[in-house]
C-alpha cells in the first residue's frame, strides 16, 4: 500500500470516528435537555443513556486509535515535525484532553451539570472542526482563544436553552418535589 493510500485511510478513519462521537454526543445532549425540560428521568431513559454513553466511550477509544495512526503516519513521513510544529494537532490533543477529563468529571459527579454538557458538546464540535480542517496557518494561542470563545458561545446558548426549558418547571412538578418521583407517579 502506498503512503498516500495510508494517509487517506488514516484521515477517513479519523473522520468516521470523530463523526461517530459527534453524533452520539449530540444525541446525549439532546436527551439531557429533554430530561431537564421534564424534570426527571424514567428507568428506560436511564438505560438508554447508559447505552449512548457506552457507544461514546467506544468512539473515544477509536478516536485515540485514529490519532495514533495519524501520528504514526506523520512520524514515518516527517519525524517529529508534525508533533512539535503543528498547532492544529496540538489543539486536537488539548480539546480531546478536555473531553476525557470532562467525561471522568461528569461520571464521578465532580462537575456541575451546567458546565459539563457545555464542555462536552462544545468540545466535540470543536474537535470535529479541527479534525476535518486541513491547516489554518494560525498559532496555538490563537486557536486556543478561538476554542475558549466557542465554549463561551456554547455556554450562553445552552444556558439560555436550559433556562427556557425549566422556566415553568416548579409549576409542573411542584415546588421542592423530585422530578423523577412525580414523573413515575403520574406515568
Amino acid at each position: 500500500m502506498s503512503e498516500i493510500e495510508l494517509y487517506y485511510l488514516a484521515q477517513l478513519f479519523r473522520t468516521y470516528t470523530v463523526g461517530l462521537c459527534l453524533g452520539v454526543s449530540t444525541i446525549a445532549m439532546t436527551n439531557y435537555f429533554y430530561v431537564v425540560s421534564r424534570g426527571g428521568t424514567e428507568p428506560a431513559e436511564n438505560r438508554m443513556m447508559h447505552i449512548v454513553y457506552t457507544i461514546l466511550r467506544i468512539g473515544m477509544a477509536l478516536v485515540v486509535a485514529s490519532e495514533l495512526t495519524t501520528l504514526v503516519y506523520y512520524y514515518h513521513i516527517d519525524n517529529f515535525i508534525y508533533w512539535t510544529d503543528n498547532p492544529e494537532f496540538l489543539m486536537r490533543i488539548t480539546i480531546f484532553s478536555v473531553i476525557v477529563i470532562n467525561a471522568f468529571a461528569m461520571q464521578f459527579r465532580k462537575i456541575s451539570m451546567w458546565l459539563g454538557p457545555v464542555l462536552a458538546g462544545g468540545s466535540w464540535y470543536a474537535y470535529f472542526f479541527f479534525s476535518v480542517w486541513i491547516e489554518t496557518e494560525s498559532t496555538y494561542g490563537t486557536l486556543f482563544l478561538g476554542y475558549v470563545a466557542w465554549l463561551t458561545v456554547m455556554f450562553v446558548m445552552l444556558s439560555s436553552l436550559r433556562f427556557y426549558l425549566t422556566r415553568n418547571q416548579a409549576n409542573r412538578i411542584g415546588v421542592g418535589a423530585s422530578g423523577s418521583a412525580n414523573v413515575t407517579a403520574t406515568s
